[in-house]
């Protein structure tokens, strides 16, 4: 871990909740579905910035892992139908919990999306389910 990370976590009395180990196997499995994995949004410890939901590239987003404060699963895909009729939603959150449960990853529910930790604070307070 750079330093830079560890002064934001000092900083900000960060714990980690998610091991080296627990997020290469939630990216791999992830990656191995290709296409058919789910959307995603995160945020990182070092930013305020969080982007919409979208698919992502599992393989870089290891790459970020130590730095991950939190990442959330959209439990519906999404699927395009057109202009006039609105987007059909197939639910995929069987598929996400498998996963979350075969690698017993700690997950919260937050609305609607399935929340991964990768740190939480004194001032989080997630309900681990």
């Amino acid at each position: 871990m750079n330093e830079v990370l560890s002064k934001v976590i000092d900083q900000r009395q960060l714990v980690s909740i998610m091991n080296k180990t627990k997020w290469r196997e939630l990216c791999s499995l992830f990656a191995d579905q290709g296409d058919a994995s789910p959307e995603v949004r995160y945020k990182l410890i070092y930013e305020d910035k969080i982007l919409g939901f979208s698919k992502v590239w599992w393989n870089e987003l290891f790459d970020y892992s130590v730095a991950i404060e939190w990442i959330d699963f959209d439990p519906y895909e999404h699927e395009f139908r057109g202009r006039l009729v609105s987007d059909k939603d197939i639910d995929i959150s069987s598929g996400i919990l498998e996963v979350l449960h075969k690698f017993n990853i700690p997950y919260s529910i937050e609305g609607k999306y399935y929340r991964v930790w990768g740190y939480i604070n004194a001032d989080s307070n997630p309900e681990f389910v």
